[in-house]
């Protein structure tokens, strides 16, 4: 049986102004099934997923992901894995799956470290 796992995509959104996405952002958030950004714990707004609003098709599945500013690492960490897993399950499923972050998705965003988190739990990863 060949398993077919789908893609994951960082897509950073730009400073703020949704005529800062580029077109390769915009490729990516109107081709994925399912969307995912962080919100904080205190409430479901999340302006990444505002900025990009306009490019998602009504047919993809948009998930907000609590994350925790705290000292407690060992509750940093129980959240962060927690998130990692959801994607994975959407990926492993075969799905294609973006993430969304202001800025540089690779430069202090919170994808950046969600990757890593997501690349322990990865069967298929180094």
């Amino acid at each position: 049986m060949n398993h077919q796992t789908g893609t994951f995509y960082g897509v950073g959104v730009g400073p703020g102004d949704p005529e800062h996405l580029t077109l390769k952002a915009v490729k990516v958030i109107s081709s994925v099934e399912s969307i995912f950004s962080a919100t904080s714990i205190k409430n479901n707004y999340s302006l990444a997923l505002e900025i990009a609003k306009q490019h998602i098709s009504k047919s993809t599945e948009i998930r907000l992901l609590p994350f925790q500013m705290s000292n407690n690492e060992n509750e940093k960490e129980k959240l962060w894995n927690k998130n990692a897993g959801l994607i994975m399950e959407e990926i492993e499923k075969g799905r294609n799956v973006a993430f969304l972050t202001l800025g540089d998705p690779l430069t202090y965003s919170t994808y950046g470290y969600l990757i890593r988190f997501i690349q322990k739990k990865s069967r298929y990863s180094n």
